[in-house]
């Protein structure tokens, strides 16, 4: 297998897991990352989402849910009640949450790991926590920054 090949695997391994993550099993097969935007233009189904962040025990705290989410605590409780798919931009939000934990899991070695340390202030990015700068693809890239230079193992 080709280098180029293997890092698509890679990628690809992640688009699948973070919907896997987001949506449950069985997700539809995450082809392309085009595949992926179309699915969060049309807006991911706010029922799977809200199981995916009630798992998640760093958003307990259902202040940073909506906030990571970007969704109002009302509306967050009526998609409880009556699902209706999340808009596009919190569907992006709530995509991006679950990608830089899943790279965080495959970086640190597990889930319980991956959330203390997006729950944790960081030297690389200025003692501000990872999950309080997912709320702007600024701070998303930021993160996924630090995350690959963890990975290579280049910490400054």
């Amino acid at each position: 297998m080709k280098v180029a090949e293997c890092i698509l695997d890679a990628k690809t391994s992640l688009l699948q897991r973070t919907l896997e993550r987001l949506l449950g099993k069985p997700a539809p097969e995450a082809t392309t990352a085009l595949y992926i935007h179309e699915m969060i233009e049309k807006g991911l189904p706010s029922r799977d989402v809200l199981r995916f962040v009630e798992s998640v025990d760093l958003l307990s705290d259902r202040a940073m849910a909506v906030k990571l989410i970007g969704m109002s605590e009302r509306t967050l409780y009526r998609r409880i009640k009556s699902p209706e798919p999340l808009n596009t931009e919190q569907s992006s939000r709530a995509w991006r949450f679950a990608e830089v934990l899943t790279r965080a899991e495959d970086v640190l070695g597990d889930a319980a790991e991956a959330e203390r340390w997006m729950g944790t202030p960081a030297l690389g990015l200025e003692g501000r926590k990872p999950i309080d700068l997912l709320t702007t693809q600024v701070g998303y890239e930021l993160v996924d920054d630090l995350l690959t230079r963890l990975d290579q193992g280049v910490y400054t």
